[in-house]
């Protein structure tokens, strides 16, 4: 059985194009210890249908938060739209992060275990705020954070953990149920 087994999709047997295997960029700060031409394929080989392009991006570090919207494969639009809920935001950053501990560790060892540890803790910050400020604040917080772990190396365990005190003005706090809807359906302004 392979060590990360492929992700079934609509289209499995589809024709996978060409892995990019141009030099990466001699100015990434993350995965350099891993080799592009023998892990590639075991990111392609878990998730098909993901357009090779952005898992280059991912292992160059060039890679844009708001890109991080084209790990979803079963988007039906064209256009790059934002992360339309909280589900959304989670299910793209789950998939990156699955790519993340791919390239940090292709054999499944102690890095890889780290960091998924640290992704776990990340997700556990990223629900709890959730509870408290509004998504779109929310939303915008987490592309920040994303845009610093990508400069600042993204297969570092202790950067994924960092409180970044920095970004915590983006965060707006959801405010009581509008008038006259009920707290269960009802929606939240922003200050």
């Amino acid at each position: 059985m392979p060590l990360y087994p492929p992700i079934p999709y609509s289209e499995p047997n589809q024709t996978l194009p060409p892995i990019d295997v141009s030099s990466p960029d001699a100015n990434r700060n993350s995965f350099l210890s891993t080799d592009y031409d023998s892990t590639v394929p075991l990111v392609r080989a878990r998730f098909p249908n993901i357009d090779p392009l952005y898992i280059t991006k991912i292992f160059r570090g060039t890679i844009h938060p708001e890109g991080l919207i084209w790990l979803d494969v079963d988007r039906q639009d064209a256009s790059p739209p934002d992360f339309s809920d909280l589900a959304h935001l989670l299910y793209c950053f789950e998939i990156y992060g699955q790519i993340l501990c791919i390239l940090t560790d292709p054999e499944g060892g102690w890095k890889e275990i780290e960091l998924q540890r640290a992704l776990t803790d990340y997700r556990i910050r990223v629900l709890k705020l959730s509870k408290m400020a509004s998504f779109e604040s929310l939303r915008e917080w987490h592309k920040a954070y994303l845009g610093a772990q990508i400069q600042g190396g993204q297969d570092k365990a202790a950067g994924w953990r960092e409180r970044r005190e920095g970004l915590g003005a983006l965060l707006k706090r959801k405010v009581a149920p509008v008038e006259g809807e009920s707290g269960a359906g009802g929606h939240y302004a922003t200050h």
